[in-house]
């Protein structure tokens, strides 16, 4: 477990490196100083005003052989099985929540990806994001 959990941080602070040129298109992971995470996916949100849509660069990435997931809950009060609770919060009220759900995802950096896979990803997101830069 120890060796897991040291490589996925590693890839996760990888990843984040690679992501900061991105910072005007994606809001990225933030880990709070007092935790120590052994990540095993990488969150990304899209930022609202990015010229491309989830939906396309998800797309992207599947159809070359990359594994995606939605962030499992986004605003939780938006989810069937917390209906009741929607009588005593209001999911509008949690921007932030609703942001991640509707432009968030994730994709993998755990201990089973190699430099390989790493730098797949890294030529994948600079294919994709190359055209929506502004140089």
């Amino acid at each position: 477990f120890p060796k897991f959990s040291k490589t996925r941080k590693y890839n996760f602070k990888r990843l984040l490196k690679f992501f900061k040129q991105y910072e005007s298109l994606f809001i990225l992971p933030k880990q709070d100083p007092k935790t120590d995470t052994s990540w095993l996916a990488f969150p990304l949100v899209i930022k609202e005003n990015s010229p491309f849509t989830r939906e396309k660069l998800v797309r992207y990435l599947e159809t070359n052989n990359v594994q995606t997931r939605p962030v499992l809950t986004g605003n939780i009060l938006e989810q069937p099985g917390f209906v009741s609770l929607r009588k005593k919060w209001n999911p509008q009220k949690f921007p932030i929540a609703n942001e991640v759900m509707e432009r968030g995802f994730l994709i993998g950096c755990h201990h089973g990806m190699e430099e390989k896979h790493l730098k797949r990803l890294e030529e994948l997101f600079t294919t994709f994001l190359k055209p929506y830069l502004n140089n």
